[in-house]
């Protein structure tokens, strides 16, 4: 099923206690806790040793997931308090 842009706004309007603002990604990157946990385990498996022998994208994708490697977020408890920005917290669906 193809989503519309309503759709996905939609989906994001009822999700929105969900959904997290990575200070870390450029773009704004909205994405969910399970996600981010997803990209900081997935940045721990990936060798950044040969990250300028790829071509540009494989360079754009490896430099995105190393800022995930370290990031505290991914690895904070969902028990605690965010340190990142949710859209319940005022910010707007782009």
């Amino acid at each position: 099923m193809r989503m519309t842009a309503h759709q996905i706004e939609e989906w994001l309007y009822r999700n929105r206690g969900k959904i997290i603002l990575c200070p870390f990604q450029p773009g704004n990157l909205r994405i969910t806790p399970w996600g981010c946990r997803m990209r900081k385990m997935k940045a721990k498996r990936e060798d950044f040793t040969a990250i300028m022998q790829g071509d540009y994208f494989d360079y754009v994708y490896k430099s995105g997931l190393l800022r995930c490697r370290d990031c505290p977020i991914a690895g904070a408890s969902p028990h605690r308090a965010a340190r990142t920005n949710s859209f319940a917290a005022g910010h707007a669906a782009a």
